[in-house]
């Protein structure tokens, strides 16, 4: 999907991220998984989707590889 919007892709991986954890905490998820289940292809919309979800507290990015749900991103999923 070009140039879709950060805000809905971030909540996007949120939802995602809630799916294959199954609301598990702290479980750590490769980006590349979640990136080949959602078939995302723009790098740049992935980043400003990332960068939007941390500064939200929905996920934690490590190395900019793994991520992993806070409680308010299972919270957002959940709405």
């Amino acid at each position: 999907m070009a140039n879709q919007r950060p805000d809905l892709l971030a909540r996007r991986l949120v939802r995602d991220m809630m799916i294959y954890t199954r609301g598990v905490k702290m479980r750590w998820v490769p980006l590349e998984t979640v990136a080949r289940r959602l078939v995302l292809k723009d790098a740049n919309a992935t980043s400003a989707a990332l960068a939007l979800a941390e500064s939200e507290g929905w996920l934690t990015v490590k190395d900019g590889e793994s991520l992993c749900l806070t409680d308010a991103g299972r919270q957002m999923a959940k709405l």
